[in-house]
């Protein structure tokens, strides 16, 4: 199914069932995120998807939580890692729907690598602001669970494109997109603080101690992105200019085996939550 929102010159529509994911996202009928093509059932081709329980990869889909041994479905082949969490390619379900606003529900039992079970909540709201997505994610396990939550939106690229904000360092990986423990300045790739043109190389980095804000500028007008409650930017820009994913994360890659004390830890009945805002002015 496909569900529409509109409000104030936004739309955005929708498709619950291909992991949550909204399929496009657009101001004034000027692209904001990339539009999915008619006919994809991948998430991966969508405009944005949610990441929960965990976001970006876990080495080799393990790692040791207390005396809990997990082990993840290795799903995205065919990498040896697993990737985004488990909500990414499950269907979510419609438990309200207005004009402008909706919230999408995936209820996981436990069941599917991930030993505990949790309900994931994303409400899409459309206003004169713009457009806020809010994710909310619970433990509704009986014991302690570690948690990671995040967005993955595909902003449009243009060759002019120019992307700013601000971090305080970089962490490098190693072939396999994984943090080989090195960090380097944030402007590694480019002075993203005062606004740069994405290189000719990839970029598939976590960017931490980011300050909640970016800024996409080019030949149409700009975007405006704003989240809280994720202290981390992870940027994907493919050498081939397919793409422009700009992740409010809350942890790093691999954090539960690197550094776990970056995963929120939730009680049973508790809750970690997310905001993105998204604003856009043509040119």
């Amino acid at each position: 199914m496909t569900l529409t929102l509109r409000s104030a010159g936004w739309e955005a529509t929708l498709r619950p069932e291909i992991g949550g994911s909204l399929a496009s996202l657009t101001f004034e009928g000027l692209e904001v995120l990339r539009t999915m093509p008619d006919g994809a059932s991948n998430p991966l081709e969508g405009a944005c998807f949610p990441l929960a329980p965990y976001c970006n990869r876990i080495r080799e889909g393990r790692f040791r939580f207390g005396e809990r041994e997990v082990a993840l479905p290795l799903n995205f082949a065919p990498e040896r890692h697993s990737i985004h969490g488990l909500s990414w390619q499950r269907p979510w379900r419609v438990e309200s729907q207005a004009p402008n606003k909706c919230v999408l529900v995936d209820e996981y039992d436990g069941t599917g690598g991930w030993p505990w079970p949790y309900r994931a909540e994303q409400r899409v709201r459309l206003g004169e602001k713009g457009c806020a997505i809010t994710l909310v994610l619970t433990n509704r396990g009986d014991t302690p669970m570690p948690a990671g939550i995040g967005l993955h939106p595909y902003f449009r690229r243009a060759a002019s494109s120019r992307v700013r904000f601000a971090a305080d360092h970089v962490l490098l990986s190693d072939p396999e997109l994984l943090p080989t423990g090195v960090t380097a300045p944030a402007d590694h790739f480019g002075d993203f603080s005062r606004g740069s043109a994405l290189p000719g190389q990839t970029i598939d980095h976590c960017f931490a101690g980011w300050a909640g804000e970016v800024s996409i500028e080019d030949e149409h007008g700009t975007i405006a992105i704003a989240a809280s409650g994720t202290p981390d930017l992870h940027l994907y820009a493919p050498a081939d200019g397919s793409a422009l994913c700009c992740e409010p994360v809350s942890h790093s890659p691999d954090a539960p085996n690197r550094s776990p004390e970056e995963m929120t830890v939730l009680p049973p009945g508790c809750s970690a939550s997310l905001t993105l805002r998204i604003s856009a002015q043509r040119a």
